[in-house]
């Protein structure tokens, strides 16, 4: 018989060995846990499209105000409206939409005789001079800056171009100025144009126009632009944005569809085009930046446009959009793209069919727009919206793609829809072609507040890998994704810039390490640990394999590579890991102006044994 003591201290030992396993569980350094054993049998017919790391320019805020170059906002004085109550961050000022012209007894808007649109401005400088100013830009030493603007006069008056910024005894300091006298030229307006070299550097920058003279000066559609812009577009944001090789970009969104965006007005000369109230997002869009533009920023950064046409705007204008993109330089159409500048066809080839549509009705006028724009050019891919079975028995074998938007944390959602579509497709005569294009994504389309800060944070690159994963997953099916938005827009760019700066978000890692490490044919992981989150991708030679690892664990993860089912096991070539350089394991820390790369993308030089927490790695094997 057992002594008490002798069953007391086997009770000892039993809760010891209890406490030792739970530790050793929760360090996951037993059982087996740290292997990750990689199949290499593919997972599936399809293969990888480099368009899942593809991103989206929504006419949203300042999401392209962020990325053109041009630094004088209300250029057309219109005045400053705000975004809409219902979205917002912090209510902070928005230094490319909210700086406006300073008031003073020298200048006023009128309503009357504006070059273009409905406002100018006023100068009166025959009492003493007339000035009008605007703060908030950025220049450094030896920069130069294109100056222009439209101008009319009563009688001859000196305008002077200044950008100063005052110094710590409160005087000014000029970093470049240039000045014109104008005449009188009856009514006509008159185009100013000039280059201005600061000769210092500084974030606090005025522009300053200055009217002296007997006559009375009115002002419209002012711009000043670094004269390094890429064909219009800031040149620290297009070099940023290369390397994550976004292979598709999409343009349009709720500005289409509600918002009622007309394509038609944001084409030609862009001092002639009258910029418009956004009546989904607040604001006033300049039309600055229309079609053609965009288009060249595509072609900028390395990536295919995909246009979102309006479906409140009709087919004929879809199809005349689609004449104007496509159409040899002889066609109606075609003529009017040459006189805007480019000559050449801008070869178009992905199109959506509206913004967040479905239902009955849309799937019924689909069938107008698909004939429409495919008479004008039967070589293009059309997206539709929403999917229902009716969008499917109308227009099935018409188009291409069907794109939900995902905008949820819960991976289960995105599973469902996609393996609903995916049903809906098989079972549906004629609609095998069909593919998924996810044209919106990210874990949050709301979170207004300081909750939207965390499109920021480690959490957004940590869900956005694991959402890579997925939908590389089901690559035989999903073929284009967008992540929504390439900048700022409310925190929730895949960049952020400010005047003269430009910065890497933690999303921006993870896209960048995907697009470059992808390969096309996605494998069998048959063991991972728990927590991590693996997805196996082999090249088409079967030499080179590529092995993303998300560790959504709040610790370190030890980790081994199994690689025994394959004929010549491949060796170790390259990893990098995406983390928190502090490894304070917070899943909010974001990167910031004052420390950008506090979340960034640290290589290694041999193979990993460890997973740190809350990361995303990538290891990259080759067969001899």
């Amino acid at each position: 018989m057992m002594t008490r003591y002798a069953i007391f201290s086997s009770v000892s030992r039993l809760a010891r060995f209890g406490l030792i396993l739970l530790i050793l569980i929760a360090n996951n350094i037993c059982f087996g846990q740290s292997l990750v054993k990689v199949s290499p049998h593919p997972m599936h017919h399809g293969k990888i499209d480099a368009k899942l790391f593809g991103n989206f320019v929504e006419l949203l805020d300042d999401v392209v105000p962020s990325l053109w170059a041009e630094m004088i906002n209300d250029r057309d004085f219109d005045g400053i409206v705000p975004s809409s109550e219902w979205c917002y961050y912090r209510g902070e000022p928005n230094v490319y939409l909210d700086s406006e012209w300073e008031p003073n007894a020298t200048w006023s808007r009128v309503q009357d005789n504006a070059f273009c649109g409905t406002s100018a401005a006023k100068l009166m400088p025959a009492g003493g001079p007339a000035s009008l100013s605007q703060s908030g830009m950025y220049v450094v030493k030896g920069q130069s800056c294109d100056f222009s603007g439209w101008f009319r006069v009563t009688a001859n008056v000196t305008v002077q171009i200044t950008l100063k910024t005052q110094i710590p005894d409160d005087s000014w300091l000029i970093l470049a100025t240039t000045e014109a006298t104008l005449s009188p030229n009856t009514a006509e307006w008159q185009k100013l144009s000039a280059t201005l070299i600061s000769s210092g550097t500084s974030d606090r920058v005025v522009f300053e126009l200055t009217a002296k003279g007997d006559g009375v000066l009115f002002v419209d559609k002012l711009s000043l632009m670094p004269s390094d812009n890429m064909d219009g577009w800031r040149k620290d944001a297009v070099e940023l944005i290369r390397p994550i090789k976004p292979a598709i970009v999409r343009w349009g969104g709720s500005v289409c569809d509600p918002g009622g965006y007309r394509w038609k007005n944001g084409i030609g000369p862009r001092e002639r085009r009258i910029p418009f109230p956004n009546t989904v997002w607040g604001r006033i869009d300049s039309n600055d930046v229309g079609i053609d533009e965009f288009i060249r920023f595509c072609r900028l950064i390395g990536g295919e446009p995909l246009i979102c046409v309006s479906f409140s705007d009709g087919p004929e204008s879809a199809a005349d959009m689609v004449h104007y993109c496509n159409d040899p330089p002889t066609t109606e159409w075609g003529k009017r793209r040459v006189e805007n500048g480019y000559p050449e066809p801008h070869n178009v080839k992905y199109f959506q069919l509206g913004n967040e549509l479905g239902g009955v009705d849309y799937a019924e006028k689909c069938v107008t727009f698909c004939k429409a724009m495919k008479d004008a050019d039967p070589d293009i891919l059309l997206a539709a919206s929403y999917a229902t079975q009716r969008l499917f028995d109308l227009v099935g074998q018409e188009i291409a793609f069907v794109c939900p938007h995902h905008y949820t944390p819960h991976f289960a959602d995105h599973e469902r829809e996609i393996g609903n579509l995916v049903n809906m497709i098989r079972s549906t005569p004629g609609c095998e072609h069909i593919r998924l294009g996810i044209t919106e994504w990210s874990f949050t389309a709301g979170d207004w507040g300081n909750g939207r800060a965390r499109l920021q944070s480690l959490y957004s690159g940590l869900y956005s890998a694991q959402y890579f994963n997925l939908i590389m997953r089901h690559s035989d099916y999903v073929v284009l994704a967008c992540r929504s938005n390439i900048s700022n827009s409310f925190e929730g760019g895949t960049i952020m810039t400010k005047p003269g700066a430009v910065m890497k978000t933690p999303f921006y890692h993870t896209t960048k390490l995907y697009a470059d490490h992808f390969q096309p044919i996605p494998c069998v992981v048959e063991t991972t640990p728990p927590g991590v989150d693996t997805l196996a991708c082999v090249s088409e030679d079967g030499k080179t394999v590529s092995l993303f690892l998300v560790n959504t664990n709040r610790h370190p993860v030890d980790i081994r590579f199994d690689f025994s089912d394959w004929d010549n096991a491949p060796s170790f070539q390259f990893g990098a890991a995406i983390i928190d350089t502090k490894n304070m394991g917070q899943l909010d820390i974001v990167n910031h102006w004052t420390a950008p790369d506090r979340i960034t993308t640290v290589p290694m030089e041999s193979i990993p044994t460890t997973l740190s927490r809350y990361s995303t790695t990538v290891v990259v094997f080759e067969k001899p």
